[in-house]
């Protein structure tokens, strides 16, 4: 029997990589809403042809590049007290912000997410509220070890984890940020006396 013959250029997931990372380039370099699908085809070096083939819409196109941020994103020790894996998280955090592309990249989801709602949402979802759960896991095998107090209110305490950081991240070019030691806002949410 004679076997079927496929025609057309096989799928290339180097070609798929090269799109995706031109999304999250783009986004990092120019904001969300310079991503189009001409424009990724143009900085890809592909047809659009090509694109639309991998990719039918910008929200496929957008789905596959969160998916790489997830994968590229810093994993949460699973070793160590659980400060001391709230420090690493909040520290990672910080220094993040402009120190990474993926940094760079939810800065632009915060100052444009209201003109691109479902990038918002979608990086929301697929990234932060994973890590929002295992904050919350941390913070709770915490308390339950006693090295946070048990009167801790956790829902008020994972987004004054995390949103200071992103605040000294975002000026981290000016001395009074600077000054500002993460440990002292860790210590200071989580109700624990201050370092000497």
């Amino acid at each position: 029997m004679p076997t079927l013959k496929v025609r057309g250029r096989p799928r290339s997931e180097d070609v798929d990589l090269v799109i995706i990372e031109s999304v999250l380039d783009t986004i990092a370099e120019a904001g969300i809403t310079q991503v189009t699908m001409e424009g990724i085809a143009q900085r890809a070096g592909v047809s659009k042809a090509s694109l639309y083939r991998r990719f039918p819409t910008k929200t496929d196109m957008a789905i596959a590049a969160v998916e790489r941020m997830r994968a590229d994103s810093p994993e949460i020790p699973s070793q160590g007290s659980a400060y001391e894996r709230l420090l690493f998280l909040m520290e990672a955090t910080r220094t993040g912000i402009h120190g990474s592309r993926n940094g760079r990249i939810m800065l632009a989801v915060i100052s444009h997410g209201q003109e691109r709602p479902e990038l918002a949402q979608l990086i929301y979802d697929r990234i932060l509220l994973p890590r929002r759960r295992r904050i919350r896991e941390i913070v709770e095998q915490g308390i339950v070890n006693g090295e946070f107090p048990s009167t801790l209110n956790i829902d008020v305490a994972m987004p004054t984890l995390i949103g200071p950081m992103l605040y000294l991240g975002m000026w981290s070019m000016c001395d009074p940020v600077l000054e500002t030691k993460t440990e002292d806002v860790l210590r200071s949410v989580m109700g624990l006396p201050r370092l000497d």
